[in-house]
């Protein structure tokens, strides 16, 4: 069975990656802080961010990065849930589907995994750091957080019970063979983690959350967003990999940049970047 998208494949040595957008959310720009007027003016009063997941083929694997938020955020985000809906070609194949790495447990990455209390994706290793699902699994969770995050909570809770048993906990990086390693980059997330993918001499890096708008992100990587669970970290996480990225000339992609969104970064000075999509 064929997994279909709207755009071409990247190829990283003998690696496809084909991005699969599952929609977009608009997100008030009130959920940033830590920047300029002028930088807010340009996301007010909100800013489309895209919602993009990735399949790899390998040859020997189908392997899944995130899977969307299905119909679990419908209410608030219409525009969402396209991968994994009734009939979509990579539902139709989702037998075929080896792995799945969630980059971290937020609705928009998992929500897709699940329906009517069943796993989609039955035959999948799903793989993720300890410390994420330590963290969101606790049974004391949702008392402990503020009073206004216990519904995200609670959802996460719901979304993970299914698909408890096919999940494959790292501690850190991790090589999942076939030219596929996962990569701690906390901050947004207290386990969140980057997929790097190398073959033939080429990289790229799936970036998951670690930025999350590209707007403003890139030129400031200090922006904070309201949804990171430690902003101070992820802005030091997003730096580093962002050095690392410019450095070294690693195309990039990540969730909220507009599908396909690979592209590369150089560095301005100031610590700002510019992203360049490739063609």
């Amino acid at each position: 069975m064929s997994i279909t998208s709207t755009t071409r494949p990247l190829h990283v040595g003998d690696i496809a990656i084909m991005s699969l957008s599952d929609g977009h959310l608009d997100i008030p720009a009130a959920y940033f802080s830590n920047a300029s007027d002028e930088e807010i003016q340009a996301v007010s009063p909100t800013t489309r961010f895209g919602a993009t997941c990735w399949l790899i083929e390998t040859g020997s694997r189908k392997v899944l990065v995130d899977a969307g938020s299905g119909s679990w955020l419908k209410e608030r985000f219409p525009e969402t849930g396209f991968i994994t809906a009734a009939g979509s070609s990579l539902i139709n194949a989702s037998n075929e589907i080896t792995d799945i790495i969630l980059t971290h447990l937020h609705a928009d990455h998992i929500g897709g995994l699940i329906a009517d209390g069943q796993s989609l994706f039955p035959n999948a290793t799903v793989h993720l750091q300890n410390t994420e699902w330590a963290f969101w699994t606790d049974e004391n969770l949702v008392e402990a957080v503020p009073e206004d995050k216990r519904p995200i909570a609670q959802l996460i809770q719901t979304l993970a019970r299914p698909i408890a048993s096919q999940i494959k906990l790292h501690d850190g990086d991790a090589d999942l063979e076939n030219g596929i390693h996962v990569t701690s980059a906390p901050g947004h997330t207290p386990g969140h983690q980057i997929v790097r993918i190398s073959s033939g001499g080429e990289q790229v890096m799936l970036l998951g959350d670690a930025l999350v708008s590209g707007v403003l992100q890139f030129a400031n990587p200090d922006v904070h967003y309201a949804l990171d669970s430690a902003p101070e970290t992820a802005a030091e996480t997003r730096k580093t990999l962002f050095s690392e990225l410019a450095a070294e000339r690693i195309p990039l992609a990540a969730t909220h940049l507009e599908s396909p969104g690979f592209g590369m970064l150089t560095a301005t000075g100031g610590g700002g970047y510019h992203f360049e999509p490739l063609a």
